[in-house]
């Protein structure tokens, strides 16, 4: 078998490979699955020959490639992660391009048949004395495949003929959701707790919409719609991620970006987002590629960070994000970065949810917006009537941002959230369901058997405090807070009260609470 590595092309290897497994199969072996066996051995080969130093064009190689895991760049990387970066630096190498189906296919008992294969060729010549070591190193790699082959190598359970596969559960909870919410039932849901932003809930309803139909027919092969949220702090980007992973009955999960470093750069990296999605979805990983992935803070992974050594690790981590969002294997270390313990998660059906303030984006995309009016006063007449909706917004503008081309075309759908003004802000303090006031009136209430009444003047106030802050609606609850601090301290020690008014005064902290 050492001979393989004499082949002088991809195809002289394929027919020695099939010529080898055809001559086991002939004296009683057997493969479940010989074409998966076939191209599994062609690429681990191709990898060798192509990849590694020449050095390491043997046998030895091979086994250890089978049975082992590597160490790089501190930190454990199975062979099929060796595999996919191999491809990713080789995009035009077919065999490359397969090795992904293949992985997919592959089982353990596939590899266990291999290990099979591979020890009836090294038998065939004992007195060998090259071949006598190679079976050392075999019964070294088992034992290692054997211990960590779960981590390594995808398990998929063959069907047998005939047999159907039980739907998952979380699947039959998909299907009847789907039924009874239309995006327009979504949205109307979404309408209840956030005012306004009617675009950007439009556009969230119909994606999330979108990606369960998209789990419920894979056989459909609809188009992945990864969404991009442009608005300022405070406007609702998380409020309406937090209501919708109440509605769905998939697991939702909101992972601040800011901070996060390319891979295996020591810090936070993007596996942490897909680590939190399997904790949320009771580290069920079926359940977790069928999931939302909410990455808030997103355009602090945009602008340039150089790095001490050179280079922009920022636009390593981009191109790492590229091929996340598009949908690819991704090995998730369950602990630490020195941890073996690892799964493999294909993010082909995760819906990645975008969302940041990208200040200076508008600029670009307003002085675009003029530049397509004619004659000098349409361009001051267009300036000052420009308002920023996703509409606005190419690829060029996120590119001119500094987004790189190939990661802003997988952000299909971009929608932009606007900035409260005041009369907005003063209607979010009381009139959507679960309020901010709602809240407190209700901790009152329940606990006490106290009634909130705030005046007028007093919502005024608060208006004003928040809008002073600059935060957005996120300054809402630190503000009312403070405002009834004292209340919530003396009432439950008190007998009698049935109703705290909050004046103009108190709001203003000038006065206290009236108790009535």
């Amino acid at each position: 078998m050492n001979r393989i590595f004499t082949c002088k092309n991809d195809a002289e290897t394929a027919f020695y490979i099939e010529s080898r497994m055809a001559e086991y199969q002939d004296r009683g072996g057997s493969f479940t699955s010989p074409g998966t066996v076939s191209d599994y051995l062609r690429i681990l080969v191709h990898y060798i020959k192509h990849i590694r130093p020449a050095a390491e064009h043997n046998m030895d190689s091979m086994l250890k490639l089978m049975g082992a895991s590597y160490k790089e760049k501190g930190y454990r990387t199975p062979f099929w992660a060796i595999i996919r970066e191999s491809a990713a630096a080789n995009p035009t190498d077919e065999l490359f391009y397969k090795a992904r189906n293949v992985e997919r296919e592959i089982t353990n008992e596939d590899l266990d048949e291999i290990f099979s294969f591979m020890e009836y060729e090294l038998l065939k010549d004992p007195d060998n004395k090259e071949s006598e070591g190679f079976l050392g190193t075999l019964a070294v790699c088992r034992v290692k495949y054997q211990q960590s082959k779960v981590r390594n190598i995808r398990m998929k359970e063959r069907k047998h003929k005939g047999e159907k596969r039980e739907q998952p559960v979380f699947l039959a909870e998909c299907e009847r959701f789907a039924k009874e919410y239309t995006p327009e039932r979504i949205k109307a849901y979404l309408d209840r707790f956030i005012l306004g932003q009617d675009e950007s809930k439009e556009v969230l309803s119909t994606a999330v919409y979108n990606h369960l139909l998209r789990i419920l027919h894979p056989e459909e092969k609809l188009l992945k719609t990864n969404v991009l949220m442009v608005g300022p702090s405070g406007c609702g980007k998380t409020e309406i991620i937090r209501r919708l992973s109440e509605l769905l009955p998939l697991p939702v999960v909101i992972t601040d970006f800011s901070g996060i470093v390319a891979t295996p750069w020591k810090g936070r990296n993007k596996e942490e987002a897909l680590l939190n999605l399997y904790i949320k979805a009771g580290k069920d990983l079926e359940l977790t590629e069928c999931g939302i992935v909410f990455c808030d803070e997103f355009d602090k992974v945009i602008p340039a960070k150089l790095y001490s050594k050179g280079g922009d690790i920022n636009q390593e981590l981009q191109g790492q994000l590229l091929g996340m969002f598009e949908g690819t294997d991704i090995d998730v270390p369950l602990q630490d970065k020195s941890s073996a313990d690892s799964i493999i998660m294909d993010t082909s059906n995760i819906l990645f949810v975008c969302a940041g303030a990208f200040e200076g984006l508008e600029k670009i995309a307003r002085k675009d917006y003029v530049k397509s009016g004619i004659g000098f006063g349409s361009e001051v007449e267009k300036d000052e009537n420009f308002e920023m909706t996703g509409m606005h917004l190419k690829t060029e503008h996120l590119m001119e941002y500094g987004m790189k081309p190939e990661l802003a075309g997988r952000l299909s759908t971009v929608t932009v959230l606007r900035k409260l003004d005041r009369d907005m802000m003063r209607r979010v303090l009381t009139e959507p369901e679960d309020s901010i006031i709602s809240r407190y009136e209700r901790e009152l209430l329940i606990d006490d058997g106290v009634k909130l009444t705030l005046s007028d003047g007093a919502l005024d106030v608060i208006t004003d405090r928040v809008m002073a802050m600059s935060i957005g609606a996120r300054g809402l609850n630190s503000v009312v807070r403070e405002i009834l601090s004292e209340v919530l301290f003396e009432v439950p020690s008190m007998t009698g009260v049935k109703e705290v008014l909050i004046t103009e005064g108190a709001a203003r902290l000038e006065d206290k609470a009236t108790y009535l």
